[in-house]
């Protein structure tokens, strides 16, 4: 089995589990649905292992359209403003892909997946959906509250939120004092905040 057909194969079983869900597609193994104030986006990686198998995972990515202007600059309708993936938001957190030779494989998985997406997936989203819920969480100083964030990235994502908000002195501040904090740091550090800084600026 060649990659692109896996893909296919993929796809095609997973457009009927997520239409089962309310989800849409947008791309092959992309699937979205509105969820209180962003889109869930449950995207599904897959690769070839070399003793032959498709293996597949999947993401669960949160965009807040109200937030993205500030974040991206430019119109990216799927790119998920916070994701985790799936296994992490499990208990044991360990790494786990589903295995598929076949559709029929991956139907006798149809039940663990509809499972992990309604058990797991789909209380995360309906949580953190709201901005207010998002903020506490980004504003913990423990990194593992943080989604799969890095600090700069959090620091901007927190900093929108407040904007929107509508705490926009607040929401400079937190970028002013980031800048300040990396005043000696490598432009890659300096040069996201700067960016997302300027755009809260000519927002106001």
């Amino acid at each position: 089995m060649k990659l692109d057909s896996a893909k296919q194969l993929l796809d095609s079983f997973l457009q009927n589990v997520a239409s089962a869900l309310d989800f849409q597609r947008v791309e092959r193994l992309v699937y979205t649905r509105p969820i209180n104030e962003a889109a869930v986006l449950l995207s599904f990686p897959c690769r070839l292992d070399p003793r032959g198998p498709g293996c597949f995972g999947c993401n669960v990515g949160l965009r807040f359209q109200s937030l993205e202007p500030f974040l991206q600059g430019e119109a990216k309708p799927i790119v998920p403003t916070i994701m985790m993936p799936l296994h992490l938001l499990r208990e044991n957190k360990s790494f786990t892909e589903w295995q598929f030779y076949a559709t029929d494989d991956l139907e006798r998985l149809r039940d663990a997946v509809v499972r992990d997406l309604t058990k797991i997936a789909l209380p995360f989203a309906e949580r953190y959906s709201n901005l207010p819920e998002l903020r506490r969480r980004l504003e913990s100083s423990i990194p593992n509250d943080w989604f799969i964030l890095g600090p700069e990235q959090r620091l901007n994502v927190l900093a929108a939120v407040q904007f929107v908000q509508g705490d926009k002195p607040g929401a400079l501040k937190t970028l002013d004092d980031a800048l300040l904090e990396r005043k000696a740091a490598l432009p890659s550090k300096r040069l996201p905040i700067e960016a997302v800084r300027r755009r809260l600026g000519e927002a106001i």
